[in-house]
């Protein structure tokens, strides 16, 4: 996206942030009710996006390393796409347990308020993926397959094949795919590729409902945990499906490795989710206080 002048601001990046920041703000909110301090809750935070961003990326290099290996710098080039979300989500889940454990958080708790904002963040993040091309799905002639344009940046480059002119093919992502299937699916001269299922707004779509339901569960949930179960069978459930439209190799018994990634995260959700329900109900826990203002109020929070 143009931003004055030469100055570009890059629409992954962007909408990567602002999917951040509001996840972010609903999440402090939340933890005051859940009895838990925002002030750390925005530093986990912070600390948790960082190691999701380098525990993604790095799952796409070991994925792509083929593609890395020639031209190392093109590794921290994250401007162009090229982030998984299980690599994130493993990434993140690490620094996650670790600041739980320094400042004596309830885990089950956190990971409520995790998995209630995690979804809408990513819906925000698989708009980027969109607008950059990326994580696209298969060719198809459905009513819903979109087309991706070419993109070109001046110059040329030793591959013949992305030259046009002075200038040489850059993207997007699924027109350049086309373009170096043998024989060709598109023609270089082509301003569009062929029209591919848009995976990426699928996944926007049902991430928002798993981000509505999540949310009504938080205040009626059984136990603590509850709704991170709920988070892994229903994310795991519907990222298994999406895959089978999406432009992916198989890796085992005809399953992409987020396919095997998601039954184990439904198996391990489902698991743990019937045997919480098997338990007591678990009381919510009290709004926080900060210190400062705790004297002077009851069990709840409010003022005597």
């Amino acid at each position: 996206m143009p931003w004055g002048g030469a100055f570009e601001v890059k629409s992954y990046g962007f909408m990567i942030m602002c999917g951040f920041l509001l996840a972010l703000w609903i999440g402090q909110r939340r933890a005051r009710r859940l009895g838990l301090d925002p002030t750390i809750i925005f530093d986990a935070a912070v600390a948790v996006l960082l190691a999701g961003i380098v525990g993604s990326r790095l799952f796409y290099v070991i994925k792509e390393w083929d593609r890395f290996r020639g031209n190392p710098m093109e590794i921290i080039r994250i401007d162009r796409g090229g982030l998984v979300f299980y690599g994130g989500l493993i990434g993140g889940a690490i620094v996650l347990l670790w600041f739980v454990r320094r400042h004596k958080m309830p885990l089950l708790r956190v990971l409520d308020l995790a998995c209630s904002v995690v979804p809408l963040a990513h819906a925000f993040g698989r708009v980027g993926c969109f607008l950059n091309g990326c994580c696209y799905g298969l060719l198809t002639q459905s009513w819903a397959g979109m087309r991706f344009p070419r993109v070109l940046e001046p110059g040329n480059v030793d591959w013949p094949l992305l030259n046009v002119g002075n200038q040489h093919i850059v993207g997007s992502p699924p027109f350049v795919d086309q373009l170096q299937q043998v024989p060709p699916l598109v023609a270089s001269t082509a301003e569009w590729s062929l029209p591919v299922h848009p995976t990426q707004l699928y996944e926007v779509g049902y991430n928002l409902l798993i981000f509505a339901l999540l949310s009504y569960l938080l205040a009626r949930r059984w136990r603590e945990g509850e709704v991170a179960w709920f988070y892994a069978v229903l994310y795991g459930s519907a990222r298994f499906v999406n895959e089978m439209y999406r432009a992916e190799p198989s890796v085992l018994f005809g399953l992409t490795i987020a396919q095997v990634i998601c039954l184990v995260l439904i198996l391990l959700g489902f698991v743990m989710f019937l045997r919480g329900r098997r338990l007591p109900r678990q009381p919510l826990a009290e709004p926080w206080v900060p210190p400062a203002e705790s004297r002077g109020r009851d069990k709840r929070g409010r003022k005597k």
